[in-house]
């Protein structure tokens, strides 16, 4: 019998260049710059940048219908996750759209950001988060990780000494990574359980590593309430 697929989502980053304002969350964006291509019309993503996990939290969708990621404080203190919105029209007209691969999958296939379309130098992981849905018995339920490479200096055990390059530049040798320890079998330091998108440990020793980048809103921070 062969286990159930954790619940989660899983979002890939695209660059995103404002092309159309549909409402106070909704818009359509291209994924590369628009001069490129004379801002073809039939280039644009519509999107609702509401339905994202902070909106499943707040039952106001299910986790099913999530389209996009929130915008997040990576591990790095950067910014990380959608940051072309989300509210209209006070916007950035650039930015970045973290789009669930169940919506990628539904558009045609012309449309469909992949790295190498969208100019990106990384692997798919680098520009990839994920949510694990709260309210399950997962370790990882409620949590949200952002996919980094990295690269095992030192292990003991389930310890290991890691670099982790800032995405898509893993390639680069002028990058600088940053050194940290962490427990390769923790939930508190990266997608840990079933599943994991975190392939090092072991003989493996590059590749993809997704650190923990917080937790999605609780349903009393969505609500408002401080209860």
């Amino acid at each position: 019998m062969t286990a159930s697929p954790p619940a989660r989502t899983v979002f890939v980053g695209t660059p995103a260049f404002l092309g159309r304002i549909d409402g106070v969350t909704r818009c359509a964006f291209w994924t590369t710059e628009p001069v490129e291509h004379d801002f073809d019309p039939a280039r644009l993503i519509s999107v609702d940048l509401a339905r994202a996990p902070s909106a499943a939290v707040a039952e106001e969708i299910s986790w099913a219908d999530v389209d996009v990621d929130d915008c997040f404080s990576a591990p790095d203190g950067d910014t990380g996750g959608s940051t072309l919105g989300p509210a209209w029209p006070e916007l950035r007209l650039t930015g970045a759209v973290y789009l669930a691969t169940a919506f990628i999958d539904r558009l045609p296939p012309s449309l469909r950001p992949t790295p190498a379309s969208t100019g990106f130098t990384g692997a798919e992981y680098e520009c990839q988060s994920v949510v694990y849905w709260p309210g399950t018995p997962d370790p990882r339920a409620g949590n949200r990780y952002a996919g980094h490479c990295a690269e095992i200096l030192e292990q003991r055990g389930t310890l290991a000494r890691v670099a982790v390059f800032p995405p898509g530049r893993s390639t680069d040798p002028a990058t600088s990574a940053v050194t940290m320890w962490l427990d390769l079998a923790s939930p508190e330091h990266c997608d840990a359980g079933p599943a994991s998108l975190t392939t090092i440990g072991g003989p493996v020793t590059r590749g993809p590593l997704f650190l923990i980048a917080g937790r999605v809103p609780s349903p009393s921070t969505t609500n408002g309430s401080t209860e």
